[in-house]
Parts: structure tokens; C-alpha cells; sequence
């Protein structure tokens, strides 16, 4: 037993060697890809995957923020819980229940006008900017050729 845990620490360096190198390549890669859609740049593309990550970290502070205030949970809950709701309703009854006990699809009438359009808003506010932040930051860096 107390060799095969010597032999675990002997290999803490050759593991963590091996998750750098994975994410250095992870890194290099991701710069080649942004490289080739802005145009060959890889100064630019870099710029723009470090500007990805600051983005993921801001969003990962703000959710512990989030997460560490009852007031902000239950703000967040507020607005998307009916969103929740509603698509529960569609999937576990009308899917799912409503087959089972009737033989045939329930129907949920789609949201539709103001209230689709501040549906989509609110949810895309709380779980979707990462994406839109991305494509931003590709717009707004390029350079002018």
C-alpha cells in the first residue's frame, strides 16, 4: 500500500505536466481557429481568446456573487422560474403525462408578442451572454484590411 502511494506522488508531476500540455495545446488550438475566421491574425485572435476567458471569469464571479446573496437568488428565481414552469409544462405534460393518460399530445399555446420577446431577454440575460460577448469581441477587434 505505502508503495503504491509513493508511486501516486512520484506521478503528481507527470500528471500535472500532462494536464499543461493538454491546455497549452487546448489554447493553441482555439487561437489557430479564431486566427483563420478573423483573417490569419493570430495577435488579434489571441487578443480575442484572452478576451473569452476574462468574459468566462467575469461571469463565473458574477455568479458567485449570485449565489452568495439570498436577495440576488431570489431575484434570478423570480424572473426565470415562470419561464421554468411553462416549459415543464410543455414537456412533462404535453410530451410525456399527457400521452401516457389520454393516448394523445397535449397543447400548450406558444408565448408569443411582448411577453415572448421579454422571455426571451430574461433567460438569454441570465444564461447567455458568453456566446454574444464572443462575437462582439470578434466584430469590434478585427482590424481593417
Amino acid at each position: 500500500m505505502l508503495t503504491a502511494i509513493l508511486a501516486f506522488f512520484q506521478a503528481v508531476p507527470a500528471i500535472f505536466s500532462g494536464v499543461t500540455a493538454f491546455t497549452q495545446a487546448y489554447y493553441d488550438a482555439k487561437v489557430r481557429l479564431v486566427a483563420i475566421r478573423v483573417g490569419g491574425d493570430v495577435d488579434v485572435a489571441k487578443q480575442i481568446v484572452s478576451g473569452v476567458v476574462a468574459e468566462g471569469q467575469t461571469r463565473i464571479q458574477f455568479l458567485n456573487a449570485v449565489a452568495n446573496s439570498k436577495f440576488l437568488m431570489f431575484i434570478v428565481g423570480g424572473f426565470a422560474a415562470p419561464w421554468m414552469f411553462y416549459q415543464a409544462k410543455v414537456v412533462m405534460w404535453d410530451k410525456i403525462i399527457c400521452m401516457w393518460v389520454l393516448g394523445t399530445y397535449g397543447f400548450t399555446p406558444p408565448v408569443e408578442g411582448t411577453v415572448g420577446t421579454w422571455a426571451g431577454w430574461i433567460i438569454g440575460g441570465i444564461f447567455g451572454t458568453g456566446g454574444a460577448m464572443a462575437v462582439g469581441q470578434m466584430f469590434f477587434n478585427r482590424r481593417e484590411r
